[in-house]
């Protein structure tokens, strides 16, 4: 019921869009229930015209005198000299009815899409917010294919469960209530007759709710996962392609779909059992009135038109409470997505933000004895002390899981450290808010993600840049030159994830949307790794260019691009075990200089 509330508390945005919604179903239910009623002159007109005369109120029960009340003046309306006459207007009477009904029903059904699509948004956008807001150590465990899922088949599974109960929870009640004051003005006793089963529905629903709710969260488990194996061959495609791993590809995809089919079968068993079992006990009761009623009928206890009228509401009564039935099985997948939804919702970052705000670097970045682990088994980086003073380049050489571009995800806050401190200017990083300490810096890393939009964009996407600025940055970039041979330019379209451009290209540009943000401190994540011997030179030169002058950060695995570095420091599983010039450690005859020999780079 929590989550139920929580999820209904999002109307709270829409309080016009609800009233309407709650006017035009209020209007919808009264209609329906006239437009059953208005029954009984019809079939009086058709089988009894004799008792087609107009009488006053006479019980003192308030339920008759409204019934009596309101056949008075329906037979006063279409009373007419001949019996043609009072069924013209009789028809013309059900055409007004039923038009001012579906009028109602259309505009009720337009306010209630706009309702619940509003909602739908509205938590899918603070998911969307939340998501991103997450610390990186959330995105670590986390597969890409469970947030996709998360945010379009959860919400989605919300949105045709979870919104038709926006209006079910105020149309079908009143529906109910006011086809019930009708059945019981007509019998009292045919109306306990027809609901003698309502305690079997009751302990139905009680008992299969569980088994739903089970099935609906294995069905979200399984979508998500055919969602991350769809997402993950999408993404290898290329992998996929070389080793003509197609069929291997299809098969596996076509298991985890069969493994859905098998469960989502499991689970409509249950939920379709409820309503089956429903409309044989509701068909039971309706035989048993048919019965009683009949036999009333031919006892002269009860007019023919009243029991054909009571038997057209008791019908129409059936619909509202079958979808009030069924609720409460349809409703248990909404809440176990909603229960997902909310999970994330409720995460709390492990980096937490903080209040101040860090406009300029002044002096230095300090790491004091720090030391961390992405777990509590294994220390990645331990007892390390570093000091880059503004305008140095400092550099962190060393082998692949030595820790050194764990450094670099350190001075950005991607992580906090599980020891020591990290303090820019005397002061610890952690007390400024994450927006603004991170705006002091421009990445660039190994693998430089490009987004399917324009160069310029791309350029700009995370700063506020204009197109001078823009071309600017590309230029010291050295990638104003290509980009202007492209037919389009700046605005040309470079394909998922940068997928038309070449490697050094896409490191290029990467380098200028570094730029575009007006750094203090850049920071190289092997920039250069992963590009040819071509590339690599001209990215080189690029990087050359844009360090003039200024402080960073760079993280290599190829010596070549710290040789002029004002102090480096070599890691060896996750400690400091040399520091200095290139020169200096190429003399110490140690780790560094192996490195360069291995590297056939000359002293």
């Amino acid at each position: 019921m929590k989550l139920l509330f929580r999820v209904l508390g999002y109307l709270k945005q829409f309080k016009l869009l609800l009233v309407l919604s709650i006017v035009l179903n209020t209007l919808f239910s009264i209609l329906s229930t006239v437009t059953i009623i208005v029954i009984q002159p019809v079939l009086q007109a058709l089988f009894d015209p004799s008792s087609m005369q107009a009488k006053q109120a006479s019980s003192e029960d308030v339920s008759l005198q409204l019934k009596e009340w309101f056949f008075s003046n329906v037979i006063t309306f279409v009373q007419g000299e001949h019996h043609s006459e009072t069924l013209f207007k009789l028809g013309l009477l059900i055409i007004i009815l039923f038009a001012l009904k579906n009028l109602a029903k259309y505009l009720g059904n337009n306010v209630n899409t706009r309702l619940g699509e509003g909602v739908i948004k509205s938590i899918r956008d603070q998911l969307f917010t939340k998501m991103v807001g997450q610390s990186i150590e959330y995105f670590n465990k986390t597969k890409v294919g469970d947030g996709i899922s998360l945010m379009f088949n959860s919400v989605s599974i919300m949105n045709s469960t979870i919104t038709p109960l926006f209006y079910s929870l105020f149309r079908q009640p009143i529906e109910i209530i006011l086809f019930l004051i009708v059945l019981i003005t007509y019998s009292p006793f045919l109306t306990m007759i027809a609901f003698s089963t309502s305690i079997g529905s009751f302990l139905l629903i009680r008992f299969t709710t569980a088994p739903i709710r089970k099935y609906a969260l294995r069905m979200q488990d399984a979508i998500a996962h055919l969602t991350h194996v769809f997402q993950e061959f999408l993404s290898g495609i290329r992998l996929v392609k070389t080793t003509s791993s197609e069929i291997k590809a299809s098969a596996i995809f076509h298991e985890e779909t069969r493994k859905y089919v098998r469960t989502s079968v499991k689970n409509q068993k249950v939920v379709d059992l409820v309503p089956a079992i429903n409309e044989m006990l509701a068909i039971i009761s309706l035989c048993a009135v048919l019965f009683i009623g009949g036999n009333e009928v031919y006892a002269g206890k009860m007019k023919a038109h009243e029991l054909m009228t009571f038997l057209f509401a008791l019908f129409s009564i059936m619909a509202p409470i079958a979808q009030l039935t069924s609720t409460p099985a349809t409703i248990q997948k909404g809440l176990v997505a909603a229960q997902s939804i909310f999970t994330v919702m409720d995460n709390a970052p492990s980096v937490k933000d903080g209040s101040k705000q860090c406009t300029v670097f002044e002096k230095e970045i300090t790491f004091n004895d720090v030391s961390f682990s992405y777990d509590e088994t294994k220390t990645v980086v331990s007892n390390v002390h570093i000091t880059m003073k503004k305008g140095q380049k400092i550099a962190l050489v060393g082998q692949s899981g030595s820790g050194k571009s764990t450094m670099g995800d350190l001075i950005i806050r991607l992580y906090d450290p599980s020891s020591g401190t990290i303090t820019i200017d005397d002061q610890s990083i952690q007390q400024f808010s994450l927006a603004s300490y991170r705006s002091l810096f421009g990445i660039v890393s190994q693998d430089s993600f490009l987004f399917n939009d324009t160069i310029a964009n791309n350029i700009a996407f995370g700063s506020s840049a204009s197109r001078e600025e823009i071309v600017e940055s590309a230029k010291i970039a050295h990638a104003h030159g290509f980009i202007e041979a492209l037919p389009n330019g700046y605005d040309t379209y470079i394909g998922d994830r940068g997928v038309l451009l070449s490697g050094g290209q896409r490191q290029r540009i990467a380098i200028a949307r570094a730029l575009a943000r007006r750094p203090e401190i850049l920071i190289f994540d092997e920039a250069t790794s992963a590009l040819d011997a071509e590339s690599e030179k001209l990215v080189q030169e690029a990087i050359a260019d844009v360090l003039n002058n200024r402080t960073a950060l760079i993280i290599a695995h190829r010596l070549s691009t710290i040789i002029d570095a004002d102090c480096i420091y070599v890691f060896d599983q996750g400690r400091i075990v040399e520091s200095g010039k290139h020169h200096e450690l190429v003399a110490l005859g140690g780790i560094y200089a192996s490195m360069c020999a291995l590297q056939s780079l000359e002293a």
